[in-house]
């Protein structure tokens, strides 16, 4: 019986240092680039990275890297620090939201997958009432244009945000609306509605003063599911399009 016991702990204790192996391995790395007085931003990263990949909730990790930085020096951690561990953090939460869910966590317009999803199932309704998708859908691309600047980044995020609630407006039935790249998002729509969608859709563009310059164009979709999914791909990829319409 005490054989069994002393096998059950020892089990127990493999299992819990393996799980939480990977984080307390970057706080001691972390420990020791505070005591050696070296730059800790790069174990900061790593920290922030790798807690949210293993699911660590930032209130958590913070709590644990002010013990360490106490530990050191007896005080809280440096801003610098704790910032560049927050930005990793997040990013990689996000990126982890973003995978597991349908919709893009910035603009709330819904994942590639989710779109080819949506293709697959509009090829597949149109091959089982003798129909062709192609003469059904078509798309409607927006493209937000290079501008150059230290702060592109943001100018293209908050971009983004409003050409999604535009897209939004002009197609409020069920149409499919996905971010597909860093500067894209498409809508998937009847062919039928697609010239009207374009035309409204360039007014409100044009209209609005939080979109700068801006490309947007109706692309038919291909002959079969297989070549739109391709597309897309190509889409995401910022490759070149046919403009139509």
């Amino acid at each position: 019986m005490k054989h069994d016991e002393r096998a059950f702990n020892a089990s127990y204790r493999v299992a819990a240092e393996t799980l939480f192996l990977v984080p307390t391995r970057h706080l001691g790395a972390l420990r020791d680039v505070l005591r050696r007085g070296e730059d800790p931003e790069g174990a900061a990263v790593e920290l922030g990275t790798t807690a949210a990949a293993e699911g660590i909730g930032w209130s958590e990790l913070l709590r644990d890297v002010e013990d360490v930085s106490r530990s050191v020096s007896g005080s809280l951690p440096p801003y610098e620090m704790v910032r560049a561990m927050s930005i990793a953090w997040t990013e990689t939460a996000l990126q982890d939201a973003y995978a597991m869910s349908c919709e893009d966590p910035l603009t709330g317009l819904t994942t590639p997958e989710h779109l080819r999803t949506r293709l697959d199932d509009a090829y597949r309704l149109a091959e089982r009432n003798g129909a062709n998708a192609a003469d059904e859908w078509a798309f409607v691309v927006v493209e937000l244009t290079s501008t150059g600047g230290p702060e592109i980044g943001l100018l293209r995020s908050l971009s983004m945000i409003a050409v999604s609630d535009l897209m939004r407006t002009c197609f409020d039935g069920d149409e499919t609306i996905a971010r597909v790249g860093e500067r894209r998002a498409v809508a998937m729509v009847r062919r039928s509605d697609a010239t009207r969608g374009y035309a409204a859709l360039r007014e409100l563009i044009a209209q609005s003063p939080d979109v700068p310059s801006t490309r947007v164009w109706v692309e038919g979709v291909p002959a079969s599911s297989h070549a739109a999914s391709r597309l897309l791909g190509e889409l995401g990829r910022g490759s070149s399009a046919d403009e139509l319409g």
